[in-house]
């Protein structure tokens, strides 16, 4: 068996995979990342360690650890672990999401030229990425950047429990803000000139290498076999379109979980051609198989605008009986629209400044108006992703996966909105299947992750409603002239 664990910002998911691709057993444990002030966010590494034994006790409750043959890690990417040269963590996480480091972003930008970074990285510099946190610690927290011997992410950070070796992988390296997309390397460029020490950066893998085993403490720990080989894994949103099966330029992924992402692969290896012919706002990253890369666009606050309502209105209904409530308004919400810009946003504005609204409210409006206002306003934002990815991708077909799409209510909304069919995962784990499969082609069971995922898909489509598209399409223009003129003010 293949097992699979994946780091998420709301919780570690783990999962086991029988020779046939299958899952046989899955467990999660749930935990919740520290907001210390408003458009900050960190989290505590050994959380994630510890949330990592508690799900494995539980899945090996029911499945035999000693039949685990390879372990594949992914996780949230961005996110900055701190090693120092004991090994001992510096500080808390600063997340993917956090939005602190827009001016040192700017003076990143400014120092080593806006159009010279994007040719040397395939991207514009974001507040979330790993590169403006190592400056605004240079600034602002001095005795925590001396310490600073390694730079992880979360699944680097797992791993390097689990065998003690320190790597990273490809596609979590494209992250960073400090990385060669094109030749998938450290960029001794940018290092060089803004004077980081090139020893902070792990040693680069592609994600189907092995870079070590399971150690002895954590065998004994959690039953796996001592010596079991770990691969050195992937960044969610690549192992997600591996579990699903999106690895070639003619199927697409689309993501609604804690953010919310559309994701093409793309058919040639990108260079500055076609850097002239994608919104700075997308991404281009390394995908997990080699020779193989991708372009995204990233909704920041998607699922995570639903579970922001609930809780900031303490409403004790369970997101079912959320679902239900919105299920009874009719498309369009009559009238109240909602932009999902609660921590920010990356695309289409690569705005750390703007901010979520319910718009249109009046004394009408009730509690399931306002619930399917926030489905539909990450719909919405999910276009903006879909209209830029449109331009540079012509994909087939596209496949939905992730937490929000278990409603069938909000996978018709997304239909509706983009006005294309969509293929619904039949798997919610996708980063941890994708892990498996990984593992399982970096220990040569499957050549391929077709070979793997052939029952992961549902071939059942789910087609837009043509009418609710119409209507949706006039919600989108007042959508994208709200952001216009808030954004002025």
């Amino acid at each position: 068996m293949f097992l699979g664990i994946d780091i998420g910002s709301g919780g570690t998911k783990v999962i086991l995979l029988n020779k046939e691709g299958q899952p046989v057993g899955s467990s999660e444990v749930s935990y919740s990342f520290d907001v210390p002030k408003e458009g900050w966010t960190e989290h505590d590494p050994n959380e994630w360690w510890t949330a990592t034994l508690k799900a494995l006790t539980k899945l090996f409750e029911y499945n035999d650890p000693a039949k685990v043959e390879a372990i594949g890690v992914t996780g949230q990417m961005h996110s900055s672990v701190l090693l120092d040269s004991q090994g001992a963590i510096i500080r808390k996480a600063i997340l993917w999401n956090d939005q602190r480091t827009e001016v040192e972003c700017k003076e990143v930008l400014k120092r080593i030229g806006e159009d010279k970074y994007r040719s040397l990285t395939m991207n514009t510099l974001f507040p979330g990425f790993t590169l403006p946190k190592i400056m605004w610690l240079k600034k602002n927290e001095p005795e925590h950047y001396e310490r600073i011997s390694t730079i992880f992410m979360p699944k680097d950070f797992i791993n390097y429990k689990l065998t003690g070796v320190v790597a990273t992988d490809v596609t979590d390296a494209s992250g960073t803000g400090i990385f060669d997309v094109y030749n998938r390397k450290w960029n001794s460029s940018i290092i060089d000139e803004l004077e980081l020490n090139p020893e902070w950066f792990p040693p680069l893998y592609e994600s189907i290498e092995v870079i070590g085993e399971v150690k002895s403490a954590v065998a004994k720990a959690t039953g796996l076999k001592e010596g079991i080989p770990v691969i050195a894994g992937a960044a969610d949103n690549a192992a997600a379109a591996i579990g699903n099966g999106v690895f070639k330029e003619d199927k697409g992924l689309i993501s609604v979980g804690t953010s919310g992402v559309v994701l093409v692969p793309i058919k040639n290896r990108p260079d500055k051609e076609f850097l002239t012919k994608i919104n700075s706002s997308l991404h281009i990253f390394c995908h997990a198989l080699p020779n193989t890369w991708y372009a995204m666009g990233v909704t920041l606050t998607a699922g995570e605008s639903l579970k922001w309502f609930r809780d900031a209105f303490e409403i004790e209904d369970d997101f079912q009986s959320l679902i239900m409530k919105a299920k009874a308004v009719d498309p369009g919400s009559r009238g109240l629209i909602f932009t999902p810009y609660l921590s920010g946003e990356r695309t289409p504005h690569n705005d750390s400044n703007a901010r979520g609204v319910f718009y249109g409210m009046n004394l009408t409006h009730r509690k399931g108006d306002f619930i399917r206002s926030v489905m539909e306003g990450v719909s919405f934002s999910l276009k903006d992703c879909h209209e830029l990815i449109k331009n540079i991708a012509t994909v087939d077909s596209f496949v939905i996966t992730g937490g929000a799409v278990k409603s069938d209510l909000w996978s018709q909304i997304l239909a509706d909105v983009l006005g294309v069919s969509l293929k619904k995962s039949a798997q919610f784990e996708g980063p941890a299947i994708g892990a498996a499969i990984l593992a399982g082609i970096g220990v040569d069971h499957w050549k391929t992750p077709d070979e793997a995922n052939r029952k992961v898909v549902n071939e059942d489509l789910i087609n837009p409603n043509e009418e609710h598209y119409y209507l949706y399409k006039e919600s989108f223009a007042k959508y994208q002239d709200l952001y216009k003129k808030l954004s002025t003010e």
